[in-house]
């Protein structure tokens, strides 16, 4: 069993190690002005490019974010006849950004599968140190974090009866946000300690067990994030 475990991990590894996470950095910058100035022809594009590359690290990952996004359109297409209400117009608009904006989540759901020592040597790779590089960093790897976090808020919530509900959301926002910000505080003591206990503080030369590198993958996803890119000025100009 170990070895089967440990075996997953080195091809999880040596997966991830094959894409630069400055590359998706820079997808994530290209995709921004994408989906602002976009047609919807450019915005299936970039939602198929980021599935494609978020099934390279979990195909278990890339059904569940199909679900996800099923279900999203599914409930915009349900609300849409009923926009006079003032609940369901709010709710209804919050949907179509977060459809909007999916290929961003994604990719940054992609870039929070790095490792947090791999991310600070990439940012190191191209001079970014010190706090921008860490603050970056710790950001990215908190996502997953507050994942988790919202799966042990939901669980407390079932315990002791409690139900979140769309048509609630003040409600629902003071059952996840007020625990959420108790827990928050809670693993910004723990990341103090380890920021601490690995030695970002030191002012010597710092070596990294990654190596970052561009590779021909790299080139290939940042032409075709450019080549949407350029689809989408053209279409304005």
């Amino acid at each position: 069993m170990f070895c089967r475990d440990e075996k997953n991990n080195i091809s999880k590894y040596q997966l991830s190690d094959k894409i630069n996470p400055l590359t998706i950095v820079g997808l994530i910058l290209l995709f921004s002005v994408i989906l602002t100035i976009g047609e919807q022809s450019q915005y299936l594009l970039s939602l198929i490019f980021v599935l494609g590359l978020l099934s390279l690290f979990s195909i278990k990952k890339t059904f569940r974010t199909i679900c996800s996004l099923l279900i999203i359109w599914g409930l915009i297409y349900l609300l849409k006849p009923h926009l006079g209400n003032v609940l369901i117009g709010s709710i209804y608009t919050m949907l179509l950004i977060v459809l909007k904006f999916a290929p961003l989540f994604i990719l940054g759901r992609v870039l929070s599968s790095y490792s947090s020592s791999h991310l600070i040597a990439a940012f190191r790779k191209i001079g970014i140190d010190g706090g921008i590089g860490i603050g970056i960093t710790v950001f990215f790897r908190f996502i997953p974090e507050i994942s988790i976090r919202m799966k042990e808020i939901n669980n407390g919530m079932k315990i002791r009866g409690f139900k979140a509900s769309i048509f609630k959301p003040i409600k629902t926002f003071e059952l996840y946000f007020v625990p959420l910000m108790y827990k928050c505080i809670d693993i910004s003591d723990t990341l103090t300690c380890s920021i601490i206990s690995k030695g970002i503080e030191y002012d010597g030369q710092k070596t990294s067990f990654h190596e970052v590198k561009i590779t021909l993958v790299d080139i290939v996803m940042m032409i075709g994030g450019m080549i949407l890119l350029g689809a989408s000025l053209w279409k304005i100009f």
